[in-house]
């Protein structure tokens, strides 16, 4: 059985106005801070870009990456994709 790999950071891209971006916004606007001290060691990283698509990435140990499309979900389910990311 594989042990699971360790969380080592978590990148979020964003637009900062468009609409699909809207829900990724809500959740970390709602909840930066609560999932910061959760995780006090772990970066998390916010980049907004004109126009990007959003979007989650996982980086765990070992240089694996797993990303998340986020665009035009509402902020509970960008929630749900950030949990599950930090689970697997």
């Amino acid at each position: 059985m594989a042990a699971s790999k360790a969380l080592m950071e978590l990148r979020v891209v964003m637009c900062q106005n468009s609409t699909g971006s809207a829900g990724v916004r809500e959740f970390f606007a709602k909840n930066y801070a609560a999932l910061k001290a959760a995780n006090a060691k772990l970066p998390i990283l916010l980049r907004e870009g004109q126009g990007a698509t959003a979007k989650v990435t996982a980086v765990y140990e070992f240089g694996v990456e797993k990303s998340f499309d986020v665009e035009g979900l509402p902020a509970a389910e960008v929630g749900s994709k950030i949990s599950a990311a930090m689970k697997a």
